[in-house]
């Protein structure tokens, strides 16, 4: 392999690790926001709400797939296929650091452009949530 797709394959695996997002949590009702960081790299996410931190990773959701297909024609064929892969779809839950605190989220994340999501914490209450990459 020449050193010039070396170089490139180094640059794209850290760039991959290394996708920053700032957080930041609306309460629909009104009131105190929260802000945070996101990495979508390592799947680590950190949100500090009210004096509370909440950390953890997000699990990227899942797609599943299944076909059957036919051609026709002098050699007609009959198959199957399956599909399995990620979506952008994501989880989170989130737990304070003395471990008595939940916060759990919903989130939609392209690595380099952002997203939105909505989290709900321990007392029922809902924020939209606003994802912006670094």
């Amino acid at each position: 392999m020449n050193r010039t797709i070396k170089v490139f394959i180094a640059l794209s695996v850290l760039a991959l690790t290394a996708c920053g997002h700032i957080v930041t949590l609306y309460p629909r009702g009104g009131g105190e926001m929260a802000a945070g960081t996101l990495n979508d790299g390592s799947r680590n996410m950190s949100i500090n709400l009210k004096g509370v931190t909440y950390s953890g990773q997000f699990v990227r959701g899942q797609t599943f797939g299944f076909g059957i297909g036919q051609s026709f024609g002098t050699r007609p064929s009959f198959g199957t296929s399956m599909m399995v892969g990620s979506s952008n779809q994501s989880s989170a839950l989130l737990v304070s650091a003395d471990g008595k605190q939940v916060l759990r989220c919903e989130l939609t994340v392209v690595a380099a452009i952002g997203g939105n999501g909505v989290c709900v914490d321990k007392d029922n209450v809902t924020y939209d949530m606003n994802v912006k990459a670094q």
